[in-house]
């Protein structure tokens, strides 16, 4: 009978070991699943504004690239004109969105996303300038905002890089109309495409309307920024 007793004692400290063997891996496995799912994205060491593909037909060569400019480079081929209506279109959107995005309080600088390398999180900002279509109007006119006045606007893609790995935080299409909150100090720049004061390359419209989509876009990634705790919330 002694050794029954101490035999069943046996059995039962293995199955008490064996179960909080268990739990404790068990616990184990629901941190580091609560980690991975309730962390938030980690505050960038820089943000960097990279190129914006500029649509066909989206801008027109005649009406943005300014007339001086333009005697400037001489007798060139269309495809190089469109290439040079390009690059100043975002010059002046990335100007702009990086001069809100520092005065927000963010580490942004412009250039290329492909070529960034960090061992610490970097977030890239790319888009699309396009024309504004019916499907954006119906969907103004759906969330009961005011119609839109612009031509153009910008599919914006934000996306977090960390250990080679790719993570898209954000995705928008920005209009000035369509987000709360004050027009960074950035907006009421001068209108200009460089600041070292370089020459203008665009007409002055043209110019304020890279300038907006620069600034709406800014607006809505220190937004993000502010959720995520990477800023200050504005009072």
């Amino acid at each position: 009978m002694a050794r029954i007793d101490v035999v069943l004692r046996r059995a039962c400290v293995a199955v008490t070991a064996a179960l909080a063997l268990s739990s404790a891996g068990c616990a184990t496995n629901n941190l580091n699943v609560a980690s991975y799912f309730g962390g938030g994205p980690a505050k960038p060491s820089t943000i960097v504004v990279s190129e914006f593909e500029v649509a066909p037909g989206s801008v027109s060569i005649d009406r943005a690239l300014a007339p001086g400019y333009r005697r400037k480079l001489g007798k060139m081929t269309p495809d190089q004109l469109k290439a040079e209506l390009s690059t100043a279109v975002n010059e002046a959107v990335s100007e702009a969105m990086v001069a809100a995005l520092v005065d927000g309080g963010l580490p942004a600088t412009a250039g290329s996303g492909e070529t960034a390398s960090s061992a610490d999180p970097i977030v890239v900002v790319s888009g699309r300038i396009r024309k504004v279509d019916d499907k954006d109007r119906m969907k103004r006119r759906l969330s009961g905002l005011p119609p839109i006045r612009n031509n153009v606007t910008a599919e914006v893609q934000v996306t977090q890089q960390a250990a080679g790995a790719r993570k898209e935080l954000l995705a928008f299409v920005g209009d000035p109309d369509s987000k709360p909150g004050a027009t960074p100090a950035s907006a009421t720049a001068p209108t200009t495409t460089a600041s070292t004061g370089a020459p203008e390359k665009l007409t002055a419209g043209a110019a304020a309307e890279a300038r907006r989509i620069g600034n709406a876009s800014a607006v809505r990634i220190l937004a993000f920024a502010a959720e995520q705790g990477w800023i200050s919330k504005p009072n």
